[in-house]
């Protein structure tokens, strides 16, 4: 009894954390910490253990959600191996124990939980490739369930209702593992449309003309602009684009006439509608890979549901029936055989959280994205109003629902070396021969994410619109596009150089003679020093907001090199990392050995001679050992240029226009594939970039024109 009881507690701390965000999955488990802490005031470690817990609240709900989903396969295996063991002990004579019986309905309803949320079908896009592995799961599950039915079969009212729940769970089992098939890469790329190129077109419009009996023959014209249709609507806007946002995570060619409607739409279009298209696109494309979506939004999905829920219900209330009546005949004395108190609670709670999933995951499908955006095509307003009087929040929750975080993780490299200098890891020596050491340091000494406001994402949506007007009004035709990317922050300079008359000075070395993760990070530090020296000369609003643009645009990146190295076109990123801050703490002890009084964070915020003696002036006299104390060298070198720059407004500016040039620039060197994957966990910053480039043709994959006119048939 006491494994039936662990099984129904992890089926439903699996639903639990399935349905619930992580925000409040990791509430729960930091109160737990925090329950649990001493408040003993030598309990030193134990104060910095509780620390790391709670900045690895997050990484604690992945784990959890993870564990959830790789091992509710075989705890259900094993749960149905020990049902079909003790039935084979009561039946005895073809005498099966009511209690028996009882515990052996549970075997179709773990094929119900099985079958999952419709939130989550996959926890990453790898596992849409072991549909094959689910698929012989599929089998052996429904085999044992089938045993125990058979063996457990008495004719009465709960073999039925056996039969009638193992139907339901057989086929929300089978959906999941057609989503996992139809979610593979392959799958996914065959689903989208092919494109045809316009040379092909054209050369089979001739031969079938030809056919006909015309003369053909080709001219050069020049291609009408299209209409810009109406963008009012953002959801429809989002799924008049869907084919095209397909292909790029798909990597596949985009055509000509996609990237001119694309461009046309985002160009009149403010900053807040275009991000909030990117977001629905973001959404859609999370749905099509890591849920049910492919299915449940069909006639078959709906209703499966449909039908999930009245069976569901009816079960439910059958059987609560039959036990009243058990309870009565009992109380009368006609009968002397009942059902377990523990068992009957057991049943009921399988059977009542099967149901709620159901009516969440219903309730979630009227408010989705995809069928308002089908009310509004198919113009279904009685529906539409249905709805709304069933569910008064629908409406609401569908114009103020937040569809992403709108956050950017940060990382400080200062911030890392000071932490590890003034409160060490404890215990190092022992998490350092486990080599859990670094991973520890790395979520000790990150700093809380900062919201990507209004005003960076119009300062992003600008910068892009802006470069591509510029670019188009010298040029008439878009393949000259290709030049706007991939310079890494050197249009910026060169721009900037344009305007001071030679007065800017050279920091071509900083980009181009540089690796970019080598770039990240002497930018980076560069920032970080510029950051502490300017923040206290700020008090205007404009600077201020440059100043907190820089410094969140600088330790976004350094996260993503840190975190997310595959993201970015470079190498060893995070093993640089690891050496340099660890460098510059020794760097700066170094330093403070003529100034043993002043703490680290105060000589950071110092200004003037001080600052610039410790950090600027002197970077020469710095012990260079290795490649990164030369990457500490460059950062400071670079830091000592932009100082240079009187006006601390326009650094600023500068500062952030390069900034925001890299994070272009990484946007456009990932691959589809690694911003799909990301989505799982709420999706990055830098995957709204790359939609946004690739809407205003900022991308490799669009269709490649043969010069500035094409050519055309002309029939005679």
């Amino acid at each position: 009894m006491n494994t039936y009881l662990d099984v129904l507690i992890y089926f439903n701390l699996s639903e639990y954390f399935m349905q619930t965000s992580p925000t409040q999955a990791g509430n729960l488990i930091i109160w737990q910490c925090n329950y649990n802490k001493t408040e003993s005031d030598d309990a030193v470690v134990s104060s910095k253990m509780e620390e790391i817990l709670e900045r690895m609240g997050g990484i604690q709900v992945r784990v959890i959600v993870w564990s959830a989903y790789l091992l509710a396969d075989s705890v259900a295996t094993m749960a149905a191996g020990i049902l079909s063991k003790d039935l084979g002990k009561f039946n005895v004579d073809g005498f099966i124990d009511p209690n028996a019986e009882l515990t052996a309905f549970w075997a179709p309803l773990m094929l119900v939980h099985l079958g999952g949320t419709d939130a989550i079908t996959a926890y990453s896009l790898e596992d849409n490739e072991l549909w094959r592995r689910h698929s012989f799961q599929v089998v052996i599950q429904s085999m044992t369930t089938v045993y125990i039915f058979l063996m457990a079969w008495t004719g009465s009212l709960l073999s039925i209702l056996f039969i009638l729940m193992f139907v339901v769970g057989l086929f929300k089992y089978c959906e999941r593992v057609c989503v996992l098939y139809l979610s593979t890469d392959n799958n996914f790329r065959d689903s989208i449309q092919d494109i045809t190129t316009n040379e092909s077109k054209i050369m089979k419009e001739c031969k079938l003309k030809e056919l006909e009996g015309y003369h053909v023959t080709t001219h050069q014209v020049l291609e009408v602009d299209q209409s810009i249709p109406n963008v009012e609507n953002e959801l429809l806007t989002a799924f008049g684009f869907l084919d095209m946002v397909k292909r790029l995570f798909a990597d596949l060619i985009i055509g000509i006439r996609d990237g001119h409607t694309s461009r046309s739409i985002f160009d009149k279009i403010s900053p807040d509608k275009a991000f909030k298209i990117i977001e629905i696109e973001l959404g859609i494309i999370y749905d099509l890979r890591f849920t049910k979506a492919k299915v449940i939004y069909s006639n078959f999905g709906i209703s499966l549901r449909i039908v999930g829920i009245i069976l569901s219900f009816l079960v439910l209330m059958m059987v609560s029936l039959s036990e009243i009546k058990l309870v009565r005949e009992k109380f009368h004395e006609q009968h002397h055989h009942r059902h377990s108190n523990i068992d009957f609670t057991i049943t009921l709670i399988l059977l009542s959280v099967a149901l709620l999933v159901e009516l969440w995951a219903f309730k979630q499908l009227l408010v989705s994205d995809q069928t308002t955006h089908w009310l509004i095509k198919h113009e279904k307003t009685i529906i539409s109003r249905a709805i709304k009087c069933i569910l008064p929040s629908c409406e609401s929750s569908i114009k103020t629902k937040r569809r992403w975080s709108y956050s950017m993780k940060q990382y400080s490299l200062l911030n890392f070396s000071m932490r590890l200098k003034e409160k060490p890891l404890p215990c190092r020596k022992i998490l350092k021969m486990l080599r859990v050491d670094k991973a520890l340091e790395i979520q000790l000494c990150k700093t809380s994410p900062v919201s990507v406001g209004e005003l960076l994402r119009e300062r992003v949506f600008t910068a892009t619109n802006v470069i591509v007007k510029n670019w188009l009004g010298k040029h008439n035709y878009d393949t000259d596009l290709k030049a706007l990317y991939g310079r890494r922050g050197c249009r910026t300079l060169e721009y900037k150089q344009s305007l001071d008359d030679g007065q800017c000075p050279d920091l071509k070395w900083s980009i181009v003679d540089l690796e970019f993760d080598q770039s990240i990070l002497v930018w980076h530090l560069a920032t970080e020093i510029l950051y502490q020296y300017d923040k206290d000369f700020g008090g205007y609003y404009d600077l201020d907001k440059e100043l907190e643009k820089g410094n969140w645009l600088s330790q976004y990146m350094l996260y993503l090199l840190v975190e997310h190295p595959y993201m970015l076109p470079l190498g060893m990123g995070h093993i640089k990392f690891q050496d340099i801050y660890y460098e510059l703490g020794d760097i700066i002890e170094q330093q403070l050995k003529a100034n043993k009084n002043t703490k680290i964070s105060e000589l950071l915020i110092s200004k003037g001679s001080n600052h610039e003696k410790l950090f600027i002036s002197n970077y020469k006299d710095t012990k260079l050992g290795g490649r990164s104390n030369l990457l500490i060298l460059h950062g400071c070198k670079l830091a000592s240029q932009l100082k240079a720059i009187d006006d601390t407004g326009t650094r600023w500016r500068f500062i952030v226009d390069i900034w925001i040039e890299m994070l272009g620039h990484a946007a456009s060197q990932c691959r589809g594939r690694y911003h799909a994957q990301q989505l799982r966990r709420g999706g990055e910053f830098l995957t709204h970039v790359w939609l946004l480039m690739a809407h205003f043709g900022l991308n490799d994959l669009f269709q490649v024109r043969r010069g500035g006119t094409i050519a055309d048939a002309i029939l005679m």
